[in-house]
């Protein structure tokens, strides 16, 4: 769908290119009509004077004045390119007629000043009709000025010779109006050449406009996939958080409560960023879910998990998980790690990580992955957090790091997981200052109340 809007914003740009020139043409057609009728009319009036009034002449008015009206009957028809074509045309050949006049009467100075003109008209055929027209005109006149050069010459006689004579009138003309020719080109190259740059940025911003509209339908989307924790499990509280890096994350968190009352935890993180990350984290969320309601343990749920996802063949999408199952009647929780950071136990003011390390979920098949129970006690604060905590990193290019992980959280409220949970990400937004974040983050706090 969406080639086919940038395709169909294409055609309509060129539609539009189409139609802006048609209303160009047809503005600047009219407005030259006008300018050669009204001069038309001028020379109507200046031939009632005795000695200019000639019946040529005045046939000359007549046809001048009609092929004016057929020029504004064709612009009103939408027809302003054969209008054109006819305006240059019928100029082009009044300038050739006056020409081959003067030289009928042998008088080279009016003939050579109406040669000269002609170049003027592969000027007007290339603003009104494009370089390939001039070019047209331009060979024309040329021939037609050689030629009466030629006629000329031949006419009165000459010492060095017809073609000598007439190549030395001939030349500055040709030279001329090569230029002329040229310089309309370049301009007409440089006008479609900035056109067409123009297009594709036009075309650029709507593509960039399409993918950032879809993107924000995904991360719409893939946001009602996160469940609001729980107000309680018991007496434990859970607060939970996850800002993507771009328009989509690969990081999720999930509660899924079992058929014995207890309840599974998943915090996971998919390695790489964006959509391709995003489709495997909806991937593996499906996958861990289907799991977790038929196997008993963590340790079951991410080895099936594990070879489900490899045999789906993610590629280098690997994903790594925290699975731990509460049970709120006796505050036991029983957890695996699938190449996932470890959790934070802060207990009685000491701050430790737990767990055995394995490798992430699609890497290699049929994998074990170790348990750890954990009883927790009043006071308790569990931190389950992805990777993109600690690797946080400011304008100097420095990691967050383990270190200043543990101290923020060391220095983060020791009663309500939620302010604990603003300190850190206060800490880790102070760090990075005005430094774009990097990666996914992800995090849940467990707080076991009095």
């Amino acid at each position: 769908m969406k080639s086919q809007n940038i395709q169909s914003f294409n055609e309509l740009l060129k539609q539009l290119d189409i139609e802006s020139d048609q209303v160009s043409l047809r503005f600047t057609l009219r407005m030259l009509n006008i300018l050669v009728f009204t001069l038309t009319i001028i020379a109507l009036l200046i031939m009632f004077i005795p000695p200019l009034s000639l019946p040529i002449a005045y046939m000359m008015v007549a046809v001048s004045l009609a092929i004016n009206g057929i020029i504004e009957w064709l612009i009103r028809r939408n027809r302003e390119i054969v209008g054109a074509r006819l305006f240059v045309g019928w100029i082009n050949a009044g300038v050739i007629v006056f020409m081959l006049a003067n030289t009928a009467e042998l008088d080279l100075t009016g003939t050579t000043m109406f040669a000269g003109i002609t170049p003027l008209f592969v000027i007007l055929s290339g603003l009104l009709l494009g370089w390939g027209f001039a070019g047209f005109v331009a060979i024309v006149n040329l021939v037609i000025v050689f030629l009466t050069y030629v006629w000329y010459f031949a006419t009165i006689g000459t010492e060095r010779g017809v073609f000598e004579e007439a190549t030395g009138f001939f030349v500055p003309i040709l030279l001329y109006t090569a230029l002329v020719w040229a310089a309309i080109s370049f301009y007409q190259y440089q006008l479609t050449s900035s056109r067409q740059r123009l297009n594709q940025a036009r075309s650029r911003l709507i593509q960039d406009q399409i993918v950032h509209h879809d993107l924000e339908i995904a991360r719409s989307l893939q946001q009602r996939l996160y469940p609001p924790p729980p107000p309680l499990f018991g007496n434990v509280r859970i607060v939970a958080y996850s800002e993507p890096a771009r328009e989509t994350s690969g990081d999720f968190y999930d509660f899924i409560q079992l058929s014995d009352g207890r309840w599974a935890i998943v915090v996971a993180d998919v390695t790489g960023k964006s959509i391709a990350a995003a489709m495997v984290m909806v991937m593996a969320r499906s996958i861990l879910r289907s799991y977790i309601a038929t196997e008993q343990s963590p340790a079951a749920i991410l080895r099936a998990a594990n070879n489900a996802l490899y045999r789906d063949g993610v590629g280098s999408q690997y994903v790594t998980v925290f699975l731990g199952i509460l049970d709120s009647s006796t505050n036991i929780i029983t957890f695996a790690t699938a190449g996932h950071p470890f959790p934070y136990l802060r207990r009685n003011g000491q701050i430790q990580e737990i767990g055995y390390g394995s490798l992430p979920l699609g890497v290699r098949l049929n994998r074990e992955y170790c348990e750890t129970t954990l009883q927790l006690q009043t006071g308790d604060q569990l931190f389950l957090l992805t990777d993109g905590f600690f690797e946080v990193r400011n304008a100097q290019r420095e990691l967050f790091g383990f270190e200043r992980l543990m101290m923020a959280i060391d220095q983060s409220d020791l009663t309500d997981p939620q302010r604990a949970l603003d300190h850190l990400l206060s800490a880790l937004s102070q760090f990075r200052g005005n430094t774009e974040q990097s990666d996914d983050m992800t995090g849940i706090i467990l707080q076991v109340l009095a």
